[in-house]
C-alpha cells in the first residue's frame, strides 16, 4: 500500500474478490495509508463461519491458522464499502456476504446482489452500468 500511495498518491481504493476480500479487509485494518473506499466482490463474514457451514461435523475453529475475520477487520474503517454478492454462489454462499454487510456500521455501506450469478460466473451477469454504480458509491 505504501508503494502504491507513493507512486499514485490519492485516492486509493481497495478491491477484493473471494479470498481477496479477506486480504483487502486485513489491509484496511493494518495500513496507515489512507484508503478512500473498498469494493468487496463475493466476500464472507469470517473464515470460520464459512468453514463451519461447509464442514459442520469438523472442529474447524480449532484447526484454522489464518482467521480472515472480515467483520472485525472492517469495523474501524471510516469510508464507504461496497459489498457485492452472487445470488447463487456455490463456493461462498450468499449468506456470508449478507452477514458481513449486516455487521458493518450503518451509513457507509451498500450491498448489491447479482441475480442468477454464481461464484465464478458473476462477471457474465453484470454490465458497465452496475460497475459504475458500485464504484460511484465508494467515491462519494
Amino acid at each position: 500500500m505504501r508503494l502504491a500511495h507513493e507512486q499514485y498518491k490519492e485516492p486509493l481504493y481497495l478491491v477484493g474478490e473471494s479470498l481477496g476480500c479477506g486480504v483487502a479487509a486485513a489491509v484496511a485494518k493494518q495500513t496507515s495509508v489512507p484508503i478512500a473506499g473498498i469494493i468487496l466482490i463475493t466476500p464472507w463474514d469470517t473464515l470460520a463461519s464459512v468453514a463451519k457451514s461447509m464442514f459442520p461435523f469438523l472442529p474447524v475453529k480449532l484447526v484454522l491458522t489464518d482467521k480472515y475475520e472480515s467483520i472485525e477487520n472492517l469495523q474501524a474503517f471510516q469510508k464507504k464499502i461496497s459489498v457485492v454478492g452472487a445470488e447463487r454462489d456455490e463456493i461462498l454462499p450468499i449468506k456470508h456476504a449478507v452477514n458481513l454487510y449486516n455487521a458493518l456500521p450503518e451509513g457507509r455501506k451498500r450491498m448489491w446482489i447479482i441475480k442468477e450469478a454464481g461464484h465464478n460466473d458473476w462477471p457474465m451477469h453484470t454490465d458497465a452500468f452496475l460497475f459504475k454504480e458500485i464504484t460511484d458509491f465508494c467515491q462519494d
